[in-house]
């Protein structure tokens, strides 16, 4: 539809059949006056794209892929601007909450081995303060006298 043309599978053949009450004014528009016209009015260009692609997508005959790159193409260069500073600010806010997060995780794991380390050292200590024994098989054994 319009120029869906690179989203539509079967090119952008459309028909219908249109049957006037009365008498009828038909005008024709070429696509480009009508794409030089919906540059004043994004948001009725934008609905007026997101219904033929509706239309062929209930078909199925919208390639979603090129759909989606001749979108961005038919974009203003303003719009293609607002585009790209929604995508810095959402990667912006996605990079801050994974930042937040890897410092907490790091904050955890300081804790701990902080923990460990502390729990190591009171062993080792503890070790330190009990009498040193031979091993068993070095151990002296002294013949009792009866």
């Amino acid at each position: 539809m319009l120029n869906c043309a690179a989203g539509n599978k079967n090119g952008n053949r459309r028909t219908a059949n249109i049957r006037s009450v009365g008498y009828s004014d038909l005008f024709v528009l070429s696509k480009e006056d009508l794409w030089e016209a919906l540059q004043e009015y994004p948001e009725a260009r934008m609905k007026l794209l997101e219904k033929g692609r509706q239309m062929l997508r209930k078909d199925n005959l919208l390639d979603e892929e090129v759909a989606s790159r001749q979108e961005l193409d038919q974009l203003s260069t303003d719009e293609k601007l607002t585009k790209l500073e929604r995508s810095l600010e959402e990667t912006f806010e996605r990079l801050t909450t994974l930042t937040e997060r890897f410092n907490g995780v790091q904050q955890q794991f300081k804790q701990r081995i902080t923990r460990a380390e502390r729990e190591l050292r009171g062993e080792h200590e503890l070790q330190s303060l009990q009498p040193l024994q031979p091993p068993a098989a070095q151990r002296l054994s002294v013949p009792q006298q009866h």
